[in-house]
This record gives C-alpha cells, sequence and structure tokens, in this order.
C-alpha cells in the first residue's frame, strides 16, 4: 500500500477555453476514461482541473495531451504533491515549533483550496442547471440543453412544426416525422449524432417509419455555429446536405472558414459555386429563417426534437425516442 500510495500525483491545471458548464463536463469525462486516473474535478467557474493520477499508469503530458485533444489549452498551475514519506518523518521525527506552524499552515491552505474549489463546482453546477432547466422566453438566454425526461402518466402536448422544405432523411409517407433544432457547434448534438442518431437511423428512417428534418438553430456564443450552418445550406444547394453534415459533426473542433471550405473539396463539391455561397451570405436569411421559427416554437437551447409534433429537448438516449416513435406508430395502428 505505502509503494502505491507513493505512486499517487495530485495536480492542479488551468484551463483556458472553456465557455460553459456542457465543456467542464466533457473534460471531466473525457480524463476520466484514462487510465491510472483516480478522480478529476472541473471547475468551470475557476477554469481548472484537480486531477489525481497513478504515476505508474500515467503520466502528466498524457493528461494535458487528452486536454488539448478536445480542444482546450492547459497550463499546470500547482503542484500539489505531497510525497507521504516526507509527511511521516514530519510526524514521527520530533518537529521543531516552526517545522509544526509550517505544517499547519500548509494543511490549512490544502484544506481551504479543497473546500473553495468544491463549493464553486457546486455554484456553477447548479447555476447552469437553474438556467437549462428554467423555463425562459424565445427572447431569452439560449443554451445547449441537457436531456429532460418527458413528464410520466400525461398526455404529451403537440406544436405544429413545419418543416419549411429543409434537408430531409427518409419516406415521404413516413407516418412519423422528427424534426430537430440544432446546430454543429454544440457538444450536446454532437453526442446526440454519435450515440442516438445511428440507431433511429437503422431502425426507422431506414425501414420507412420515420421521415427525419434537421433545422438550422445556432447558438451565438458559438463562434463558428452560424457559418457552419451556411455551409451545411450551401452543400445542400448542390445535393450534399447530409454528407456535409456528418462532415461537420465528425470534425467539431475544426470548423473555421477555411476547414468548411476543405470539406467540400473533399465531398467533390463545385468549390467554385461553394465558395461563392459562403463568402456571399447567400444563406444567412435561410439559417435566420429556421432560428426565428424555431423561437417562435418554443426552441430555447439545443438539441430540441418534435416528434409529431411532441417536444423532446436535450441529447437524449434512444430509448427516449423508442417510446414516443412506437407510441405514435401503434396509435395508427389503431
Amino acid at each position: 500500500m505505502e509503494n502505491q500510495s507513493k505512486n499517487i500525483q495530485q495536480k492542479q491545471i488551468r484551463i483556458k477555453g472553456m465557455h460553459c458548464q456542457s465543456c467542464a463536463d466533457k473534460i471531466e469525462n473525457s480524463l476520466r476514461d484514462l487510465v491510472g486516473v483516480e478522480e478529476v474535478k472541473v471547475s468551470f467557474a475557476q477554469e481548472q482541473v484537480f486531477v489525481r493520477f497513478d504515476r505508474e499508469q500515467i503520466n502528466l503530458d498524457t493528461i494535458n495531451g487528452r486536454i488539448g485533444e478536445i480542444g482546450y489549452e492547459v497550463s499546470v498551475e500547482d503542484n500539489l504533491n505531497f510525497p507521504k514519506e516526507k509527511i511521516i518523518k514530519i510526524r514521527l521525527g520530533k518537529p521543531s515549533v516552526l517545522t509544526v506552524l509550517v505544517s499547519i499552515t500548509l494543511l490549512l491552505t490544502f484544506i481551504n483550496l479543497f473546500y473553495t474549489t468544491n463549493l464553486q463546482n457546486k455554484i456553477a453546477s447548479v447555476a447552469a442547471r437553474v438556467i437549462v432547466e428554467s423555463e425562459s422566453q424565445p427572447t431569452g438566454t439560449l443554451k445547449e440543453v441537457l436531456p429532460s425526461q418527458p413528464s410520466q402518466g400525461q398526455q404529451p402536448s403537440r406544436i405544429e412544426v413545419n418543416a419549411d422544405g429543409n434537408p430531409v432523411k427518409g419516406s415521404k409517407g413516413a407516418p412519423v416525422t422528427i424534426i430537430e433544432f440544432s446546430e454543429f457547434e454544440c457538444p450536446f448534438c454532437e453526442r446526440f449524432y454519435r450515440q442516438t442518431f445511428p440507431l433511429i437511423e437503422e431502425n426507422y428512417i431506414e425501414t420507412g417509419e420515420v421521415r427525419y428534418v434537421f433545422r438550422d438553430f445556432p447558438l451565438s456564443f458559438h463562434q463558428n455555429a452560424q457559418k457552419a450552418a451556411e455551409a451545411a445550406e450551401c452543400a445542400d444547394e448542390q445535393g450534399k446536405f447530409w454528407e456535409y453534415h456528418d462532415k461537420l459533426f465528425g470534425n467539431q473542433r475544426a470548423l473555421d472558414i477555411n476547414s468548411l471550405k476543405q470539406y467540400a473539396k473533399d465531398l467533390g463539391l463545385n468549390t467554385a459555386k461553394f465558395n461563392d455561397c459562403l463568402g456571399s451570405g447567400k444563406m444567412v436569411s435561410e439559417v435566420q429563417k429556421d432560428f426565428t421559427d424555431g423561437s417562435k416554437y418554443g426552441v430555447s437551447g439545443t438539441p430540441t426534437f418534435f416528434i409529431n409534433g411532441i417536444k423532446l429537448v436535450g441529447a437524449q438516449s434512444y430509448s427516449a425516442f423508442e417510446q414516443i416513435i412506437e407510441q405514435e406508430l401503434n396509435k395508427d395502428e389503431k
């Protein structure tokens, strides 16, 4: 046990580039997947990460590298590693008054840092959840949204939502229509695309039971979301919206103008036509029309879905979609 404890290190890492609580969650989940990492606490409020790890299994460079891979800058601020053998010597030896005072000061500093970090983490988490779960007006704060389960035992209300000529996957005569309001820089939208959409496509779209519509809802605090939405509309003009849609979600950390143009080239689009479309702002009004319509329908964050008019908010699990889809299919059979 003593040898194992000697291998444990603790580091405080400052993070640059976090814009919201979802960024902190993304970093925390990514680091927890690393072998050798025993504890991770990310504070969006303080822009820092506390990580405890086994240096026999993983080193700090690997941890910093993972943070860089998901799009954030790091710098080690404090070395919070206290070698256990030194602590034992202080306890077992004959400490001087100065040694005792220094030890107490260090201990109190560490405790204060630990509880301050925890408190600010909790405050930031609660604040983020209040914003997400509050029912704001369409003109209020827009955000990425966590999944919110539909209430049980109540007949869901329906909203008549128009596809408005937007890109469609699936049969025109499908009994169930899903309209998604989304954007390409939102991490929750990317999570839905990666984890849930493939199952919906395989089990319902390809079987002719679901028609799927994508509408734009770029959030203002995502600097590349508007142009990415315009670029996808420009790709749609050449009949390759869904290929471009997949390309953007597959490269979410690279949505600058040059990358958007490169993706068009990679997909074999007419690049001159695409670049002119993107550069001229031709699709600004189209994207804005989707955003305005979404606000009228009560969309205040991404992703938001309407399944035959039944509203479902957040990066829901496949089972949440399956439940409503099956309910709608069975209703039509009665």
